[in-house]
């Protein structure tokens, strides 16, 4: 029979090799190398990036700079060209607004009693309108009208001998064709035509005192100024 065989490590643990041919001790400061150049190339990336980004910033703000002349120019040129588009709308609003009345006079002449004579045809001034900037009063005002419609009245004034031929003729004037130009109303608050005034007149020869004068206002149709 064999006698038994006896085995003995002699090697200190520090003298064992590791399985692994790749030792820990030798893989740490490798690693630690790797990550401290990784970390020194991911902010040297930044920082070039940072270079490049301030290297933009200040050409555009070169380029900003060089261009505030022109620009403060074509906003001067653009408050311009709205001013004149501005009085260009007002005076077309102007012109689709105006009235004429020589066809008005022209029937006039036609329905015209023989015994009343016409001393005066007038159109009262409508008030001023109020052209202020209503946003800054200390602006200057606006080119207006500030309405879109204007309120327009015909006055007329004259003599007759009788009543009665004036009542036909404010009669006459309340119907085609000066529709187109008059506003005939009755029994409204604002009454069109309105007797301002019916009276005897008097002077120094005996016909005058026999005579009537009269004074009548048409309301007349607004004024529409449109674009």
């Amino acid at each position: 029979m064999n006698a038994p065989k006896l085995h003995m490590n002699l090697l200190r643990d520090a003298e064992k090799v590791s399985s692994s041919p790749i030792r820990i001790r030798v893989m740490l400061p490798i690693f630690a190398l790797l990550l401290c150049a990784g970390c020194a190339i991911w902010w040297a990336i930044l920082f070039m990036q940072m270079l490049l980004l301030n290297g933009q910033v200040a050409n555009l703000k070169g380029d900003i700079n060089s261009k505030k002349a022109a620009h403060s120019a074509i906003l001067e040129e653009m408050g311009r060209a709205r001013d004149l588009q501005a009085e260009l709308d007002q005076l077309d609003a102007y012109a689709k607004g105006r009235r004429t009345w020589g066809g008005l006079l022209s029937k006039l002449a036609d329905v015209m009693p023989m015994n009343v004579q016409l001393t005066s045809l007038s159109m009262p001034e409508p008030p001023l309108q109020n052209l202020a900037n209503p946003v800054n009063p200390k602006l200057p005002p606006l080119l207006g009208p500030s309405n879109t419609t204007e309120a327009v009245t015909l006055r007329i004034t004259g003599r007759t001998a009788k009543a009665d031929p004036v009542t036909s003729l404010l009669a006459t004037l309340g119907k085609e064709p000066f529709t187109e130009w008059l506003v005939a109303e009755k029994g409204a608050a604002n009454p069109s035509p309105r007797v301002h005034s019916f009276r005897q007149e008097t002077g120094q020869s005996t016909d005058a005192k026999r005579l009537l004068a009269f004074d009548v206002e048409f309301r007349c149709l607004e004024r529409r100024f449109e674009k």
